[in-house]
C-alpha cells in the first residue's frame, strides 16, 4: 500500500505525536508499504526519507506549523496513496478531506487529545464555550472522514456529551519495545544522590502538563528526601523553575530539558516510577513507555488515564487536584520497596500488551479495507485545483 500521514507537526519537535507518527512508518515500511508524511515547515536534518514538506506559517510550539495547503510536489505525490491518515483534526484534517475527496483518497482521522480542554487550558477559553465550539467543529468534520480513531474508549464518550454523532474505532498506541539507547546517563552526571528516591516526568514542558502540581507536591514534609525529574522542554520551564525555588524544591527537581527521542529511554531508567498530573491526555506515549520499562505510574484519578493505570496493581491514582493525597501516594511509591516491585510487575505485564507492531497491524488492517471498498465504488470527478 501507499499511505500518506498528514500532521501538523514533525521534527525537531518532540512530542506524543510526532513520535507515534515516525514509529508508525517505521513499522509500517518495515511491512513492505510506501509511507509518505506530509507536513509544513522547512526541512530539518531529522527528517527520515519519506518526509514530504510544504510552506507552513510559525507555530509558537517547537515543531508545529499552519499549513493551509500543500505544494504542487506534495500534491502530487499524495493524489498516488491509498489512504490518508490525519493526525490533528485542525489543519492536517482539513487538508486530508480536500485532497480525499478531491482524489477519491479514503480519510482516517486520529483524535490524539482532549481538545476541549487543550483550548481551555491553553487560551483560556471557559470550558463550557470551548466544548460547544470544539463539539460545532467535531460535529461537521468526523461525519465527514472515512474512519475516525482514538487510542481509548473514552472518546465516545467525551464526543457523546458535546453531541457529536460518529462511530470511533478504538485503536490503542503501542511503544518500541525494544528502544535502541544511544548513551548511558548516570544519576552522578545530574547530581542526583545515588539513594535518593526518584520519579520521573516526560514530556512537554507546558501549562496543560501541570507540571506545577507536581512541585507542590514534591514541597510536601513527607518527600523531604524525593527528587524529581522533568524529562522534555516548553514555554513553561523558565515560570517552573522559579515555582520550584520559592517551593524550596528547586535542589531537588532536574530540569534536563529537550532530549532525543532515543536517549529518552536512558533518563527513564534512572527514575524509580513515573508521574503525571495531566488532566487532557488520550494515551500518552510516555506513559506507555514507562510500563514498558518496568515503572509504575503515579497520577491522578482521571479519565484518561484510568484505559491504562489500574490503582494497585500497575501504579497509584490519586483524587484530582488533592496534593496531600498524591503526596501520600508518592512517599509509599518512594518508601515501600516491595510495594514498588509489585507495581513494577504489574507495569511490566501491561507493558506487553502495548507493542508497537501490533498497533501498526490493527491500524493497516483499517487502511486496507478502506482502500479495498474505495477502489469498488466509481470516483467522483475531481474538483477544480
Amino acid at each position: 500500500m501507499r499511505i500518506g500521514l498528514l500532521t501538523d507537526a514533525y521534527w525537531p519537535g518532540v512530542n506524543g505525536i510526532i513520535r507515534f507518527v515516525s514509529l508508525h512508518k517505521r513499522i509500517l515500511e518495515s511491512m513492505g508499504h510506501q509511507v509518505l508524511v506530509f507536513t509544513g515547515g522547512p526541512p530539518c536534518p531529522q527528517d527520515e526519507p519519506g518526509v514530504v514538506r510544504s510552506f507552513g506559517l510559525p507555530h509558537p510550539d517547537p515543531g508545529y506549523r499552519l499549513t493551509f495547503g500543500y505544494s504542487r510536489r506534495a500534491v502530487a505525490l499524495l493524489r498516488t496513496m491509498d489512504v490518508l491518515h490525519a493526525n490533528q483534526p485542525a489543519m492536517s484534517g482539513l487538508l486530508a478531506l480536500r485532497y480525499g475527496r478531491r482524489f477519491g483518497i479514503p480519510v482516517v482521522l486520529t483524535l490524539h487529545s482532549r481538545y476541549d480542554l487543550l483550548v481551555h487550558s491553553r487560551l483560556w477559553v471557559p470550558l463550557p464555550v470551548a466544548r460547544a465550539t470544539i463539539g460545532a467543529y467535531l460535529r461537521w468534520l468526523l461525519p465527514r472522514c472515512d474512519l475516525v480513531t482514538a487510542p481509548t474508549p473514552e472518546v465516545a464518550n467525551v464526543l457523546e456529551e458535546m453531541g457529536v454523532q460518529a462511530p470511533v474505532e478504538v485503536v490503542p498506541y503501542g511503544v518500541d519495545r525494544n528502544p535502541s539507547r544511544c548513551r548511558n546517563v548516570t544519576r552522578a552526571e545530574l547530581d542526583i544522590p545515588a539513594s535518593a528516591p526518584l520519579a520521573a516526568f516526560v514530556g512537554r514542558v507546558v501549562a496543560e502538563k501541570n507540571i506545577r502540581f507536581l512541585l507542590e507536591v514534591l514541597s510536601a514534609p513527607e518527600l523531604s528526601d524525593a527528587c524529581l525529574i522533568v524529562i522534555g522542554d516548553g514555554p513553561e520551564r523558565q515560570t517552573l523553575e522559579k515555582v520550584a525555588s520559592q517551593r524550596g524544591v528547586n535542589g531537588r527537581v532536574r530540569f534536563v530539558g529537550q532530549v532525543a527521542p532515543d536517549e529518552v529511554p536512558a533518563y527513564v531508567a534512572l527514575a524509580d516510577f513515573c508521574v503525571t498530573a495531566s488532566k487532557i491526555e488520550m494515551l500518552p506515549t510516555a506513559i506507555l513507555e514507562a510500563l514498558g520499562a518496568g515503572l509504575p505510574v503515579l497520577g491522578l484519578d482521571v479519565p484518561w488515564i484510568r484505559a491504562v493505570i489500574h490503582s494497585g496493581e500497575n501504579g497509584l491514582l490519586t483524587p484530582l487536584d488533592d496534593t496531600a493525597a498524591m503526596a501520600r501516594a508518592w512517599a509509599q511509591l518512594a518508601h515501600d520497596r516491595e510495594l514498588r516491585a509489585r507495581l513494577a510487575e504489574g507495569a511490566r505485564r501491561t507493558g506487553e500488551q502495548y507493542d508497537a507492531r501490533r498497533a501498526t497491524a490493527r491500524m493497516l488492517a483499517h487502511y486496507e479495507q478502506l482502500a479495498t471498498a474505495s477502489k469498488e465504488e466509481p470516483r467522483e470527478p475531481e474538483m477544480a485545483t
